[in-house]
């Protein structure tokens, strides 16, 4: 309930400001995007990825699932709000940032697996 509050009066301000300051509007909806999105992640995404990650504990990959979903939503996210501010370009540069932090923490996984594989076919020779 206090996001909802939070939110209501970031949703105030803005409009204030809109009328009042009119260049600094979209510096401060920015500002207050990134505050209200700190404030979620903080009190309801986390604890459910806690909470997913204890449920989901005994499949193998399920980790690298969740921490690659939410690397892609926060990448989606912050790449969404690039692109509603003009700024295409370095929207689509963070989107594919992330997708590249994504490969790389499956490619380590994938050459543990491949140094797992590699052991059992020497010790078959």
């Amino acid at each position: 309930m206090d996001i909802v509050i939070v939110a209501v009066v970031m949703l105030l301000l803005l409009l204030l400001i809109k009328e009042v300051i009119q260049p600094l509007h979209a510096l401060i909806s920015v500002m207050f995007s990134f505050l209200l999105f700190g404030m979620l992640f903080s009190a309801l995404l986390l604890p459910f990825i806690k909470q997913l990650l204890e449920t989901l504990a005994f499949l193998p990959y399920a980790k690298a699932v969740v921490v690659s979903a939410s690397l892609f939503y926060i990448g989606q996210w912050v790449s969404m709000l690039l692109i509603e501010q003009n700024y295409k370009v370095l929207g689509n540069i963070v989107n594919d940032g992330a997708k590249i932090v994504i490969l790389g923490y499956w490619f380590k996984e994938f050459l543990a697996v491949l140094q797992e594989v590699s052991a059992i076919l020497q010790r078959l020779n």
